[in-house]
């Protein structure tokens, strides 16, 4: 697992990762092959939340 916490242009992988998930699903739902609807946008908030998440303990990281 601490291959996933190394920082990569001052973010961990996961941070890569779930913003490369989150650009992925809203290309996505501009082609139109994922509907818009109630349960993308929760997911995506979801998403979001685990991001910014994630961000915040890269920051704490970066600190110590």
């Amino acid at each position: 697992m601490k291959i996933f916490s190394k920082m990569f242009a001052g973010q961990s992988l996961i941070s890569w990762g779930l913003q490369l998930i989150l650009i992925y699903i809203a290309w996505q739902v501009a082609d139109q092959h994922i509907e818009n609807n109630l349960w993308t946008i929760t997911g995506v908030a979801a998403l979001l939340l685990l991001t910014y998440a994630s961000l915040s303990r890269d920051g704490k990281q970066r600190t110590k």
